[in-house]
This record gives structure tokens, C-alpha cells and sequence, in this order.
């Protein structure tokens, strides 16, 4: 008995592969794909993102081969003449370091002048569309999540005296210095009173939790306080089976690749200026930070300090379909210049100027209604 049952699914099986091969489709395809048509998702506000066409031929001439082959991992047959399209931030998210990469460098570098001139020929539509829509959260209110931190880049500290650059000894205080620096801000931001991080409820006042603090409006950005932005989309695809008539009037399936989610990436740099970054970031509270920094007192006092801004950038994700903003983060990058004066176990220090730069970031995830259904 056993024997004819295996030998009636050896038949069943046969009599599906025939089946498969004339409506070509394999035995994966007939069990896996979902034969149901899902919702397709379309850009409700075209903003001219940047869109740039690469062949394969051109593409395994230039950067690895792993990367290439992700790029055309959803391609059943390749050749040199096969093209692809591709928006900003699907490229730079091939690449380990993004912008940076020398590999995203030379992939950059097989677009024309037209293809790149997309990237700044929308910069006004662009910022106005980021500026409407932060401007909304504090009027709709959703819930919003909320970070905020602090960090300094180690090696950019240095030491001067006379206007000379300090020896190694002296230079050695700088882990102390960054310590202090690091150790004072951080206890300002974490500070319940001062700091910023928690959980909104939907309606709560947002004056005070977002940025311009103690506005009523997020950001006041124009295009003469900009140095670049950069619209992009990313797309989230799904397959799904259909039966079509060919031309001989037999019926087939075949896969269908549609997006279901699509994603816009905003990145705006500012120009240095302070006047064009308090369009969009809060500048803290200097008084506040320098009573911070005095608790190190022991080792070294300070007085006073300048900052200078450095390419401070806003990232923010939007659902393209909906045009509601999921997340924005601020890098506000400053270039520290202050004059310290050794005590206790430092006062060999004698004197020293010192410079160094600080990111302060906040990030803001934003939780609609129409999101969660």
C-alpha cells in the first residue's frame, strides 16, 4: 500500500510539473505567491525627486561586485545593455560610508550634468514642502517621541598658548577637558528640568518640546538660508501572481512587482551663519551649559565661549503617499573655541586656548493616526 501511494504522488507531482511548464510558472510560484493584487501606493506630491539611469554594463565596469549584484538581485537575465533607475538616497544606502564613500564617489560620477542638476532644481519646492509640514506638527499635535543628546569629536581638540600649538603633556589634559565638557553639557540636556526626552500624548502642547522652542512654529527657513537640499524616494515593492492571456490566447501567470510603501528622504545642510541656523534650532542655554562646565573647577575654570557653526543638517522621512512626516533629526555641528585656566592638579596648564567641535542632536519621531490603521 505504501507503494502505490508513493507512486500516485510521483504522478500528482508529474502532472503538476507539466502543468507548470505550460504556464510558466515554477512549483515555488504556485505555492508561495500571493495571488491577491495588494494596495498600490503612488507619490501624492510630486516634487521632481532626482532619478538616475544606470546600465548593467556600466555599473560592473565601476564599483564592486556585491554591490552590483544587489542592485540587480530582482533581474532573471543580465546583460551589459539592462538598466535601472534609481533615486538619490537608493544609492548612497548601497554604501557603507553614504556620501563619503569613494565607491559611491565613482557610481556618482557616470551621471550627466542634466541627470545631477535634478539634485538643487528643486531646492525651493523642496523646502517649502519640509517647512509646511514640521510647521504642522505643532499645530496637529500627534505624538511625538523625542531624543536629544550631545557628543564631541576627540581628536578635534586643541591646545594653544601664545598662539602656538601646546606640547604632548598639555595636549594629554585634553581627556580631561573633553571629559568635563562631555560629562557637564550631557547633565544639562539629561537634566529633567532642562532636558528633552520622553513621549507626547496626541493634542499636548508642543511649544516646548520641539523645535523653535518656545515658538509656535517648528522652522523659518528660506532658500537664502540653505546650502542644500535633497528630496529622494525609496521604494518598499511587493510580488504578488496574475493570470494574463498571451497573444496565442492561452492563459498564463506571471509576477508582478508593484510598491506598496514609498518613502521621501529630506536632507537640508545650512549655511553657517547663526542667523540662518536659528531659523531651525534652538541655541542653548549659555549660562546654563558654563554653570555645568563649573563643577569641574577642581581641574580647570573657564569664563566664557564662542561657537561657530559647521554644516548643520536636518534629516527628515516623510510617507510619500500620505505626505506625513515620520521623523526628523538635527544635527546643530559647532566649532568650540574657549580659554581655560588651570587649577589643582592642571594648573601646570598654565593659560590655554582651546578649540574643539561638538554635534548636539535631536530626533523626533512623530506618530499619526492615519499611520497606525
Amino acid at each position: 500500500m505504501r507503494i502505490k501511494a508513493v507512486k500516485l504522488i510521483e504522478i500528482i507531482l508529474s502532472f503538476v510539473i507539466v502543468v507548470l511548464s505550460f504556464n510558466s510558472c515554477s512549483l515555488s510560484d504556485l505555492i508561495s505567491k500571493n495571488s491577491e493584487k495588494p494596495a498600490e501606493a503612488s507619490v501624492k506630491t510630486d516634487l521632481k525627486d532626482a532619478v538616475f539611469t544606470f546600465s548593467y554594463g556600466e555599473l560592473r565596469n565601476t564599483i564592486p561586485a556585491d554591490i552590483v549584484a544587489a542592485i540587480f538581485e530582482n533581474y532573471d537575465e543580465l546583460n551589459d545593455d539592462v538598466t535601472i533607475e534609481m533615486s538619490y538616497n537608493e544609492i548612497v544606502n548601497r554604501f557603507e560610508n553614504g556620501e563619503d564613500d569613494d565607491e559611491f564617489k565613482k557610481m556618482m560620477a557616470l551621471c550627466s550634468e542634466e541627470e545631477l542638476a535634478q539634485l538643487t532644481a528643486n531646492t525651493h519646492e523642496v523646502l517649502e514642502y519640509f517647512v509646511e509640514h514640521i510647521n504642522s506638527v505643532k499645530t496637529e499635535k500627534p505624538i511625538v517621541q523625542y531624543t536629544e543628546g550631545f557628543w564631541t569629536k576627540g581628536d578635534s581638540f586643541s591646545f594653544r598658548q601664545g598662539g602656538e600649538d601646546s606640547d604632548s603633556k598639555i595636549a594629554d589634559a585634553a581627556k580631561y577637558f573633553d571629559y568635563f565638557v562631555t560629562k557637564g553639557v550631557s547633565n544639562y540636556f539629561d537634566n529633567e528640568e532642562n532636558g528633552k526626552k520622553g513621549t507626547t500624548k496626541k493634542g499636548d502642547d508642543l511649544t516646548d518640546i520641539m523645535y523653535l522652542y518656545g515658538e509656535d512654529v517648528a522652522c523659518r527657513l528660506t532658500d537664502d538660508d540653505v546650502e542644500k537640499v535633497v528630496s529622494s524616494l525609496m521604494y518598499d515593492y511587493t510580488e504578488y501572481s496574475e493570470k494574463y492571456t498571451d497573444e496565442n490566447g492561452r492563459e498564463k501567470t506571471r509576477d508582478v512587482r508593484i510598491p506598496t510603501k514609498i518613502t521621501r528622504v529630506i536632507t537640508i545642510i545650512l549655511k553657517d551663519d547663526e542667523q540662518s541656523v536659528t531659523k531651525a534650532f534652538s541655541l542653548g542655554d549659555k549660562k546654563a551649559i558654563l554653570d555645568e562646565m563649573a563643577k569641574a573647577k577642581d581641574y580647570f575654570t573657564l569664563d566664557d565661549y564662542s561657537v561657530t557653526f559647521d554644516g548643520c543638517k536636518i534629516v527628515a522621512t516623510f510617507n510619500a503617499a500620505t505626505d506625513n512626516i515620520l521623523s526628523a533629526t538635527y544635527d546643530k555641528v559647532m566649532n568650540v573655541e574657549t580659554e581655560v585656566q588651570g587649577v589643582g592638579s592642571l594648573e601646570h596648564i598654565g593659560t590655554q586656548s582651546v578649540g574643539f567641535t561638538c554635534t548636539r542632536w535631536v530626533d523626533y519621531q512623530f506618530g499619526w493616526e492615519a499611520e497606525a490603521e
